[in-house]
């Protein structure tokens, strides 16, 4: 990729804006640095590395299942994790065999450097590739995100969800063994794979998700004996895989309880989540099942996947930066469990909106593509709901209410626009091509 800058003053400013927010959420982590042990909300920086990344594939390595009960007790954690794929926690080990603070400063520079590959898609999938005021600009607004700012601060695992995300849409069509590797990392969780799963069977990459089924399950399975063995060993004294296997599950089932009652995670209590199922629970104040989510989650999907089977008989598809991948990354938020820092996943759509390239965006009136382009950057940047601010406001359950469910409303109503203006534009287009792409990422034909 050759870079070109059209905007010299606007590429400085983006690159000193990109560099000044790492270099304060930085000395962040170092002021307000979290040593491992119990949560604390005054001190956070990198917790969530220690707590979903680094100790987890530790006790890996030492044969110690992490969604167990044991090892929260044994390691200095909050608590255990919750279903992460075992297959995440085998490629992060080289991590967690350096010492901690090595570990951290490499995996925060990684972080850094997934926000400008991820900054880099972006651009190109909206037509501007290889322009260094958008890349930078990109970055900048990422990093100051609430999902990015936090997602750096804590040290999650989100950029590498976002990014795998995005090139599984991207390279399912016509690279379904990239979309393969991809997939891998975005079934480190469920909520990410099962909706984007579905939403890729309608738009018809099949080969992509057997492929990616196939090398995932493979790269878990590894893992998942490993630590049913070691387990069996420790229940019954000898090996006894089976003994091991229900230990495991049962450790997997137990956590997920107790994972869904922490405060930030129950769809009436959280003030992070993004999902619609969350936003009605708050003025329902039910707490619904999971087979309620996922029922929510296949009625939301149902449109979507509707349009993507009646465009691939039509053979339309404009790939990530146009209405299909839109449609996709806003049908994943909004149709199962995701929290705030998931909203990045919007960054494409968000990009494109704003650069308009030709097809889907840019036959979008003004006002409506401004519209959905303000409803998908409200979660990024909505302090309403933070804990700090709603601890502050003491704010009664109706507007608490409205205050944490605004996101997901937000990002809701994006996708219906989305598909509306996506059945009058599909077809006028019928029938005809996009236009030769102009980058890697520009929408196809």
């Amino acid at each position: 990729m050759s870079w070109v800058t059209h905007h010299k003053p606007l590429a400085v400013l983006a690159v000193i804006a990109f560099l000044g927010l790492v270099a304060v959420t930085a000395l962040r982590v170092v002021k307000q640095y979290q040593v491992p042990g119990p949560f604390d909300s005054s001190h956070q920086g990198m917790c969530d590395f220690h707590n979903g990344i680094y100790f987890p594939a530790q006790a890996l390595i030492a044969g110690v299942s992490p969604y167990g009960q044991g090892y929260a007790d044994s390691y200095p954690v909050a608590r255990q994790i919750p279903f992460f794929s075992p297959g995440i926690l085998l490629l992060h080990t080289p991590l967690a065999m350096l010492p901690l603070h090595v570990a951290e400063v490499i995996y925060f520079v990684f972080s850094v450097a997934l926000v400008i590959v991820i900054a880099m898609v972006s651009a190109a999938a909206a037509g501007k590739g290889g322009r260094v005021e958008w890349v930078a600009s990109i970055a900048a607004l990422l990093v100051a995100s609430r999902g990015g700012h936090i997602t750096l601060f804590d040290g999650y695992f989100t950029f590498e969800l976002v990014l795998a995300t995005l090139l599984a849409i991207h390279w399912a069509d016509e690279k379904p063994g990239r979309a393969a590797l991809a997939l891998v990392i975005v079934s480190a969780k469920p909520t990410y794979i099962i909706p984007l799963g579905f939403l890729l069977l309608a738009r018809g990459n099949l080969k992509a998700l057997i492929l990616g089924a196939a090398t995932s399950v493979a790269i878990a399975l590894a893992p998942f004996m490993y630590l049913a063995y070691h387990e069996g060993v420790r229940e019954t004294g000898q090996v006894d895989l089976g003994a091991g296997v229900a230990k495991l599950l049962n450790d997997i089932a137990t956590t997920q309880q107790v994972h869904m009652t922490m405060p930030d995670e129950s769809p009436v209590h959280s003030w992070t989540r993004l999902d619609l199922l969350a936003s009605v629970c708050k003025w329902t104040r039910s707490e619904p099942s999971q087979w309620t989510h996922l029922f929510v989650m296949f009625a939301l999907l149902f449109w979507p996947m509707v349009a993507f089977v009646m465009r691939r008989r039509q053979q339309i598809d404009d790939g990530l930066g146009g209405a299909t991948g839109a449609m996709i990354l806003l049908a994943v938020l909004t149709s199962l469990y995701h929290q705030s820092y998931d909203a990045m996943l919007l960054v494409v759509p968000i990009t494109a909106a704003i650069a308009t390239p030709p097809g889907y965006w840019a036959a979008t009136g003004m006002h409506l593509r401004w519209g959905i382009a303000a409803l998908m950057l409200l979660p990024q940047f909505n302090l309403l709901s933070t804990r700090s601010l709603l601890t502050k406001l003491d704010l009664g359950p109706a507007a608490y209410a409205f205050a944490t469910g605004l996101n997901g409303l937000a990002i809701a109503f994006a996708l219906l626009l989305v598909c509306y203006r996506e059945r009058s534009f599909a077809t006028s287009r019928r029938g005809k091509r996009f236009g030769e792409p102009k980058s890697p990422f520009a929408p196809r034909k």
